[in-house]
């Protein structure tokens, strides 16, 4: 059971302790180093939550990127049961690190554990052989830093789901996505119209994909 920070802290040591055992070297900030290769480059036909994988809209495996864009709750037990599942995510065509609530009001330790954890459950699965995507989740302007040990040129996936509309003059979230340079980018949930405004004048490939919950009222709809 994941009650507090403390918890949190002590699974990523379990983390930290299994990738050195794995032989997974760490940046300074100790953020651990993954190949571009670990990573999937191919976009998805269907984006899920872990937990609806099983679902009737779920009808190709091989072409459903699963991710963790809903509450902490749902993803804490996960955490214990990472290596238990391995034969599960393997199923998929990848999966999206988990995203753990993290914001700019929070301390700036307790956002770096957060991060830290969401990128030590990355690798814990890109070292068992499943393919890999990074998540652009980041709380105040500093801790974007903690993105940096990410090889630039990977699919990297942001969620809007339950999020506030861009603000215009707000150049935060395209600065993140200055800064990781992504070779595509999966956006997940209701669109952003501001958001995606930017990224075009970037020039940013990226696909839309409808949330769990509108794509099963679309599943219901054409049933």
């Amino acid at each position: 059971m994941v009650e507090n920070l403390i918890d949190l802290q002590e699974i990523a040591e379990e983390y930290i302790r299994y990738l050195k055992h794995m032989g997974v070297k760490n940046c300074s900030k100790g953020f651990p180093l993954l190949s571009k290769e670990m990573f999937l480059d191919d976009y998805p036909e269907l984006v899920v939550p872990y937990d609806f994988r099983k679902n009737g809209l779920v009808t190709d495996p091989i072409k459903t990127l699963l991710c963790f864009y809903c509450g902490d709750k749902r993803i804490y037990p996960r955490l214990k049961k990472v290596l238990k599942e391995i034969p599960e995510y393997r199923r998929f065509l990848g999966v999206v690190t988990i995203d753990i609530t993290v914001t700019s009001d929070m301390d700036e330790e307790w956002q770096d554990v957060i991060m830290l954890l969401h990128q030590l459950f990355m690798a814990v699965l890109a070292v068992n052989g499943v393919k890999v995507v990074a998540n652009l989740r980041t709380g105040d302007a500093r801790s974007a830093e903690n993105l940096n040990s990410i090889p630039k040129g990977v699919m990297w996936a942001t969620g809007f789901l339950g999020c506030a509309d861009e603000n215009p003059l707000d150049f935060r979230f395209i600065s993140s996505i200055l800064r990781v340079m992504p070779s595509k980018l999966v956006v997940y949930g209701p669109e952003d119209d501001v958001a995606l405004e930017k990224m075009n004048m970037m020039g940013f490939g990226y696909r839309v994909y409808d949330d769990y919950h509108k794509l099963s009222k679309k599943y219901k709809r054409s049933a």
